[in-house]
């Protein structure tokens, strides 16, 4: 289907929405952890993105090398 910009614009941020609502569900899942904070930072939405690393850090608080996954998608974001 053809979607307006503005429709295509609302249908990702209705997916990141649903993906960032199951992770506060289910916050064990670092794939998809790193994939709404990619998403975020593709739309734009650095405070989005560091509000989302903050929560998959406390979920995977434990886990080093989640951590060390976390730290690089931090990089990869867009600068501010």
């Amino acid at each position: 289907a053809r979607l307006s910009p503005e429709e295509r614009q609302a249908m990702i941020g209705g997916m990141v929405a649903k993906l960032a609502a199951r992770l506060d569900e289910n916050p064990d899942d670092l794939e998809g952890w790193l994939r709404l904070v990619r998403a975020y930072g593709v739309l734009g939405q650095r405070k989005e993105a560091e509000a989302a690393l903050g929560r998959a850090r406390a979920a995977f608080a434990d886990d080093k090398p989640a951590l060390a996954r976390l730290d690089a998608a931090e990089k990869d974001l867009p600068a501010r």
